[in-house]
């Protein structure tokens, strides 16, 4: 008996017709009229993966949802859930030296994010919050594509 034809796979089918029709679903907007308030949530889960996948961070931390909570104007981190050692030892001697440092740590998450959802710049608001002490601070990050991937802060 001879061994039945198996023909392309469906996955190759559906392969081969998205290349012969390459069109998109009519309800996705295209990348150019995404807005900020459409990918914020991305952002927020990016930073708390940062997080979890740092140990400085990670070990010194009470609650990840709680530390940072991400809205479509501002990007707040809530410095008491820290722990007292890391707090005694970071960020009771220099509040604002010790924001600004935290800020530049999350500059290359920040590129990628902007590079992944293909917009060209924005302008991110952090609040960071310590019991009563508040120090709050913007920083635009402008995404150039040129032959070599690069940005300016």
């Amino acid at each position: 008996m001879p061994r039945p034809s198996r023909g392309p796979s469906e996955r190759l089918l559906m392969y081969r017709e998205s290349l012969r029709n390459p069109t998109k679903p009519a309800d996705e907007k295209p990348y150019f009229q995404q807005n900020y308030a459409d990918v914020f949530k991305l952002l927020d889960e990016k930073m708390l993966n940062y997080i979890r996948l740092n140990p400085r961070l990670r070990d010194n931390l009470r609650s990840r949802r709680r530390f940072i909570a991400n809205t479509e104007t501002m990007v707040v981190f809530n410095f008491i859930e820290f722990s007292e050692r890391y707090r005694a030892k970071f960020i009771d001697k220099d509040f604002e030296g010790y924001c600004l440092k935290f800020m530049e740590q999350f500059y290359p998450l920040l590129l990628d994010f902007l590079k992944e959802v293909q917009f060209g710049g924005h302008d991110f608001r952090f609040r960071f919050r310590y019991n009563e002490k508040v120090f709050e601070k913007g920083k635009t990050i402008l995404v150039i594509l040129d032959d070599h991937d690069s940005a300016i802060k």
